[in-house]
Protein backbone atom coordinates (compact mmCIF):
# COMPACT_ATOMS: atom_id res chain seq x y z
CA UNK A 1 0.00 0.00 0.00
CA UNK A 2 1.33 3.25 -1.29
CA UNK A 3 2.08 6.09 1.43
CA UNK A 4 -0.62 8.19 -0.34
CA UNK A 5 -3.39 5.40 0.29
CA UNK A 6 -2.51 5.60 3.81
CA UNK A 7 -2.77 9.35 4.63
CA UNK A 8 -6.39 8.94 2.81
CA UNK A 9 -7.60 5.63 4.91
CA UNK A 10 -5.85 8.06 8.19
CA UNK A 11 -8.14 10.50 7.15
CA UNK A 12 -10.90 8.68 6.45
CA UNK A 13 -10.34 7.24 10.13
CA UNK A 14 -10.03 10.63 11.38
CA UNK A 15 -13.23 11.77 9.93
CA UNK A 16 -15.17 9.31 10.55
CA UNK A 17 -13.99 9.58 14.27
CA UNK A 18 -14.79 13.29 14.56
CA UNK A 19 -18.31 12.80 12.96
CA UNK A 20 -19.39 9.84 15.14
CA UNK A 21 -17.45 11.85 18.59
CA UNK A 22 -19.72 15.00 16.81
CA UNK A 23 -22.91 12.56 17.29
CA UNK A 24 -22.28 11.50 20.64
CA UNK A 25 -21.66 14.40 22.23
CA UNK A 26 -24.77 15.81 20.63
CA UNK A 27 -26.65 13.04 21.94
CA UNK A 28 -24.74 14.00 25.24
CA UNK A 29 -25.61 17.40 25.41
CA UNK A 30 -29.00 16.74 24.17
CA UNK A 31 -29.79 14.46 26.58
CA UNK A 32 -28.29 16.14 29.72
CA UNK A 33 -29.82 19.71 28.42
CA UNK A 34 -33.44 18.50 28.21
CA UNK A 35 -33.40 16.48 31.42
CA UNK A 36 -31.88 19.33 33.04
CA UNK A 37 -34.78 21.66 31.88
CA UNK A 38 -37.52 19.49 32.62
CA UNK A 39 -36.39 18.75 36.05
CA UNK A 40 -36.20 22.57 36.46
CA UNK A 41 -39.85 22.96 34.71
CA UNK A 42 -40.95 19.84 37.42
CA UNK A 43 -39.21 21.13 40.71
CA UNK A 44 -41.73 23.76 40.90
CA UNK A 45 -44.47 21.29 41.43
CA UNK A 46 -42.69 19.32 43.95
CA UNK A 47 -44.30 19.15 47.42
CA UNK A 48 -41.93 17.28 49.33
CA UNK A 49 -39.00 19.62 50.32
CA UNK A 50 -36.59 16.40 50.54
CA UNK A 51 -38.02 15.27 46.87
CA UNK A 52 -37.39 19.10 45.42
CA UNK A 53 -33.76 18.77 46.88
CA UNK A 54 -33.14 15.62 45.15
CA UNK A 55 -34.83 17.16 41.96
CA UNK A 56 -32.03 20.14 42.45
CA UNK A 57 -29.38 17.93 43.35
CA UNK A 58 -29.88 16.27 39.96
CA UNK A 59 -29.88 19.66 38.28
CA UNK A 60 -26.87 20.06 39.32
CA UNK A 61 -25.62 16.87 37.82
CA UNK A 62 -26.88 17.74 34.88
CA UNK A 63 -24.83 20.89 34.52
CA UNK A 64 -22.15 19.00 35.50
CA UNK A 65 -22.49 16.66 32.03
CA UNK A 66 -23.37 19.21 29.91
CA UNK A 67 -19.91 20.99 31.13
CA UNK A 68 -17.44 17.97 30.24
CA UNK A 69 -19.10 17.39 26.66
CA UNK A 70 -18.65 20.98 26.11
CA UNK A 71 -15.28 20.57 27.43
CA UNK A 72 -14.77 17.35 25.54
CA UNK A 73 -16.08 19.07 22.16
CA UNK A 74 -13.75 22.18 22.56
CA UNK A 75 -10.64 19.56 22.84
CA UNK A 76 -11.48 17.44 20.34
CA UNK A 77 -12.40 20.82 18.04
CA UNK A 78 -15.90 19.40 17.46
CA UNK A 79 -19.11 21.88 17.26
CA UNK A 80 -21.93 19.37 18.41
CA UNK A 81 -25.34 19.70 17.75
CA UNK A 82 -27.26 21.52 21.10
CA UNK A 83 -30.98 20.77 21.65
CA UNK A 84 -33.10 23.77 19.97
CA UNK A 85 -35.17 26.46 21.82
CA UNK A 86 -38.51 25.26 19.93
CA UNK A 87 -37.84 21.40 21.72
CA UNK A 88 -37.30 22.82 25.18
CA UNK A 89 -40.77 24.85 24.59
CA UNK A 90 -42.93 22.11 23.93
CA UNK A 91 -41.34 20.13 26.54
CA UNK A 92 -42.23 22.87 29.33
CA UNK A 93 -46.07 23.44 27.59
CA UNK A 94 -46.71 19.30 28.04
CA UNK A 95 -45.29 19.38 31.50
CA UNK A 96 -47.58 21.99 32.43
CA UNK A 97 -50.54 20.88 30.48
CA UNK A 98 -49.88 17.33 32.44
CA UNK A 99 -49.90 19.52 35.77
CA UNK A 100 -52.89 21.75 34.87
CA UNK A 101 -55.43 19.62 37.21
CA UNK A 102 -53.08 19.32 39.94
CA UNK A 103 -50.24 17.26 40.86
CA UNK A 104 -48.56 15.42 43.15
CA UNK A 105 -44.91 14.03 43.87
CA UNK A 106 -45.46 10.62 42.75
CA UNK A 107 -47.18 12.40 39.04
CA UNK A 108 -43.75 14.06 39.02
CA UNK A 109 -41.32 11.17 39.86
CA UNK A 110 -43.53 8.82 37.36
CA UNK A 111 -43.37 11.69 34.28
CA UNK A 112 -39.62 11.70 34.99
CA UNK A 113 -38.62 8.08 34.98
CA UNK A 114 -40.89 7.90 31.79
CA UNK A 115 -38.60 10.49 30.56
CA UNK A 116 -35.34 9.75 31.62
CA UNK A 117 -35.84 6.14 30.49
CA UNK A 118 -36.38 7.07 26.97
CA UNK A 119 -32.94 9.20 27.36
CA UNK A 120 -30.99 6.12 28.59
CA UNK A 121 -32.88 4.27 25.44
CA UNK A 122 -31.66 7.21 23.27
CA UNK A 123 -27.80 7.34 24.28
CA UNK A 124 -28.01 2.98 24.20
CA UNK A 125 -28.79 3.66 20.44
CA UNK A 126 -26.33 6.40 20.09
CA UNK A 127 -23.54 4.41 21.05
CA UNK A 128 -24.81 1.22 19.48
CA UNK A 129 -24.72 2.91 15.96
CA UNK A 130 -21.01 4.90 16.31
CA UNK A 131 -18.56 2.39 16.54
CA UNK A 132 -15.72 4.46 16.22
CA UNK A 133 -15.70 7.61 18.63
CA UNK A 134 -13.42 8.90 20.58
CA UNK A 135 -13.25 6.86 24.00
CA UNK A 136 -13.24 9.77 26.53
CA UNK A 137 -16.68 10.53 24.52
CA UNK A 138 -17.89 7.00 25.00
CA UNK A 139 -16.99 6.78 28.51
CA UNK A 140 -19.04 10.09 29.11
CA UNK A 141 -22.17 8.44 27.86
CA UNK A 142 -21.95 5.52 29.75
CA UNK A 143 -21.58 7.48 32.81
CA UNK A 144 -25.00 9.64 31.69
CA UNK A 145 -26.60 6.69 31.11
CA UNK A 146 -25.14 5.44 34.57
CA UNK A 147 -26.30 8.61 36.54
CA UNK A 148 -30.00 8.29 34.93
CA UNK A 149 -29.88 4.61 35.43
CA UNK A 150 -29.24 5.90 39.58
CA UNK A 151 -31.79 8.80 39.04
CA UNK A 152 -34.81 5.91 38.21
CA UNK A 153 -34.08 4.53 40.90
CA UNK A 154 -33.98 7.35 43.35
CA UNK A 155 -37.21 8.51 42.00
CA UNK A 156 -39.13 5.30 42.54
CA UNK A 157 -39.16 6.08 45.90
CA UNK A 158 -41.04 8.73 45.68
CA UNK A 159 -44.08 6.89 43.37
Amino acid sequence: MSQTQNNDKKEQKTTTLNDQSKKVLGGILQNAEMARHSTCVVVKYAKDSKFADTLNSQIDKYDQYIQKAKDLAKKHGIEPQQPSGISKFFVEKSIKMRFAFGTCDSKIAEMMIKGTAMGIIDLGKLLSHAKLTCEDCTCLAKDLMTLEEDKINVLKYYL
